[in-house]
């Protein structure tokens, strides 16, 4: 166990008896808090994506029960939905949290959903495997300058996740900067399954993909792919400070729930202590439960990119929302200048004292 697990009894303990007075004063109905479960615990409903290393804090806390040690019972509800739909689901009151990419999200607040993030869960964590024999055919190397290694990709056919996405967003971003004109010298296609995606880059129906870390290496471990570029590696330094996943309540929770709010988060920046300091065994934990059915080599490969990619303190700072806004307030049709950074973002997950 990593020693973000350390003094959890004690937490525990206090944060429990807190929550439990703080609830019992408000005098809410049961539809309006969060109910406790058998042992005192504070259950709370999570809509989450299948796993993928985007989401790999939240699936830790569950997985090491570092939620218990915060006086909460994460519930999670686990689907193939994308971020639109787990955002209304969440709005529909299904869940109290979800965990959805920052590009919908300010989207949504954009248009005005009441929406705050409660933690940054992630930088961009995805990468650009090439089809080997598609690689090998360009005219540059993948230990190449990464600029070259963009220019590449010209003429190719990558699939990504939808217009509007963070990874649509950044993949016309990383390719416009190098010159080229994503809707003419590359052939984007969204892909909403990703089921069929590593047999589409085997196979030849894509050249490459633009995806989260985790869905497209299996086509590195078996050798029909070639990791071409990696952000969680540090390949492109203007994402360094970019958080691309984030997780989300509604306003009127977060409001009324605000102790719920900080415990929520102070696990999932347990969970961002245990990877920095123990990678090995956090990634052991991943591995053993929600990432049991990935094959050990996947899962090597992608946890070695992937595990550098988490925001110190789960937090989504000030300049984390800045960074976003540089690099895609023009591509996005919203006016993300609207959005009030301090509205946007709960106090826990803002890191100012």
């Amino acid at each position: 166990m990593g020693i973000a697990r350390s003094g959890g009894a004690v937490r525990a303990l206090a944060l429990t008896a807190t929550l439990a007075l703080a609830l019992s004063a408000c005098g809410r109905s049961a539809s309006e808090t969060p109910e406790q479960n058998a042992d005192g615990l504070t259950t709370v409903k999570v809509g989450l994506a299948a796993p993928t290393f985007n989401t790999a804090l939240i699936n830790l806390v569950i997985d090491e029960d570092l939620d218990a040690e915060h006086g909460l019972d994460m519930q999670p509800t686990r689907s193939g939905a994308g971020s639109t739909n787990q955002i209304a689901a969440l709005r529909a009151g299904e869940y109290d949290f979800a965990g959805v990419g920052t590009a919908t999200a300010a989207d949504a607040v954009a248009e005005g959903a009441e929406l705050v993030v409660v933690a940054g869960t992630g930088g961009l964590i995805n990468n650009v495997v090439l089809n080997s024999e598609v690689a090998e055919g360009l005219d540059v190397s993948a230990d190449a300058p990464v600029e070259e290694r963009i220019k590449a990709l010209r003429g190719l056919t990558i699939a990504t996740s939808p217009p509007g996405s963070s990874s649509n967003l950044t993949l016309r971003h990383l390719v416009r900067e190098q010159g080229l004109d994503p809707d003419k010298d590359l052939n984007i296609v969204p892909v909403n399954d990703t089921s069929a995606l590593v047999s589409g880059i085997r196979q030849g129906q894509f050249d490459g993909s633009f995806f989260g870390v985790g869905i497209a290496d299996a086509n590195i471990a078996d050798g029909s792919g070639t990791l071409w570029i990696s952000l969680p590696r540090g390949d492109i330094e203007e994402f360094d400070d970019l958080i691309g996943v984030c997780i989300v309540s509604t306003r009127e929770f977060v409001d009324n729930n605000p102790e719920v709010i900080e415990a929520f988060h102070a696990a999932l920046a347990d969970a961002q202590e245990f990877v920095a300091s123990d990678p090995e065994a956090a990634g052991e934990a991943l591995h053993a439960n929600s990432f049991a059915d990935l094959d050990a080599d996947v899962f090597a490969t992608s946890w070695e990119q992937a595990r550098t990619g988490y925001p110190e303190g789960a937090l989504f700072t000030r300049e984390n929302w800045d960074t976003y806004v540089d690099l895609f307030g023009e591509a996005t049709d919203k006016d993300l200048t609207s959005i009030d950074y301090e509205d946007f973002v709960a106090e826990p997950a803002r890191g100012e004292s």
